[in-house]
């Protein structure tokens, strides 16, 4: 071999060196780019308790990207969860209500002064623990509407994964915002299959829901009411308007005294489900049927939701109930030592 080709090969053999360790160097650097990345997500969503859409944002991604990011943060150990079983405020509050009710739990949250958004929040995190918990492949589970179900569906832990079938328990427009429904985001989350119902809560008349609900597209999701595993569910306080049920039933439902409602159907404060021709007008899973399902949760939280819940757990709808610790004692207030349910 020449000098030459000595030359050659040595300038080649350097070349090649070099090459690799820029290879190497890119490589280094790309997983401590990912590791920043990891981390940066993982203190937005677990240590600011910001939601995945927000982070998402911030970020310029999409949300099923946070959600691979959080995944990926517990796979490569960037993130450790460790369970502690002190989660319940020191309170006989949550057994006092689960036994006066005979309920199966009850579930509260720490309340934050001043900020009902916050304990909202909170409350929302605790009930999707409460429902990933409950929840087995195969199940059928039913979302209801609300903010404390839109909250439970920013806050589920996005490496939780359940082979389940996800359904609305109502018809109707969700929300104005132009996101995904409550019930589509928590099949998302689950990694589950969700199947829409294409109607409106509220028809005119009876006549007409019955004809739009004889359709086999919404029959397809309304006969699942039938054999629901889970529900989940707000309590709502009472926001009817005439513009939104008319003038008779604004009428019968002031004269019922209703309180509250739970999936579009009203009751008093002594649980008695009213105002029947709003139900009759209504596609929505019947809130009278609620207690044959397994676990039936209802969610809630505030002053302007105690009243409601209170008819609520009268009504024998709710088995689980979520909710902050200041709503729980003043229910138990409204009950009275020597209340009997």
């Amino acid at each position: 071999m020449t000098e030459a080709d000595d030359g050659r090969r040595m300038r080649a053999e350097g070349g090649l060196s070099a090459k690799a360790d820029d290879g190497r160097r890119r490589r280094a650097m790309t997983r401590t780019i990912d590791v920043a990345t990891l981390v940066r997500v993982s203190r937005m969503y677990y240590e600011l308790g910001e939601t995945q859409e927000s982070i998402a944002e911030s970020l310029g991604v999409t949300r099923p990207q946070v959600s691979k990011l959080l995944k990926q943060a517990r796979a490569q150990g960037v993130v450790e969860i460790r369970i502690v079983d002190r989660i319940e405020p020191p309170s006989n509050v949550a057994a006092d209500l689960q036994r006066r009710f005979d309920l199966r739990s009850v579930h509260v949250a720490p309340a934050f002064a001043g900020s009902d958004e916050l304990t909202r929040r909170r409350v929302g995190r605790l009930a999707a623990q409460v429902l990933t918990a409950a929840l087995r492949d195969g199940m059928i589970l039913g979302i209801g509407d609300g903010s404390s179900v839109a909250a439970l569906a920013d806050e589920i832990d996005p490496t939780t994964s359940v082979a389940a079938t996800v359904v609305p328990l109502c018809g109707g427009f969700w929300g104005t915002t132009g996101g995904h429904e409550p019930y589509r985001r928590v099949a998302q989350a689950l990694g589950a299959t969700a199947h829409g119902l294409l109607a409106p809560g509220l028809l005119d008349d009876a006549a007409t829901r019955d004809a739009l609900g004889a359709h086999a597209g919404i029959r397809e999701v309304t006969d699942t009411w039938n054999r629901l595993d889970v529900a989940v569910f707000g309590i709502g306080g009472p926001a009817w308007s005439e513009a939104l049920v008319g003038v008779q039933t604004l009428r019968e439902l002031e004269a019922s005294n209703a309180i509250g409602e739970i999936l579009i159907a009203p009751f008093d404060v002594e649980g008695r489900f009213v105002a029947s021709s709003l139900r009759d007008r209504s596609i929505a899973c019947d809130a009278r049927s609620l207690h044959r399902i397994p676990t039936s949760i209802g969610i809630a939280s505030g002053a302007t939701k105690i009243v409601p819940i209170l008819g609520a757990l009268r009504s024998g709808a709710v088995n689980v109930l979520v909710t902050d610790i200041e709503t729980a004692e003043r229910v138990l207030e409204m009950l009275g030592p020597e209340s009997r349910t």
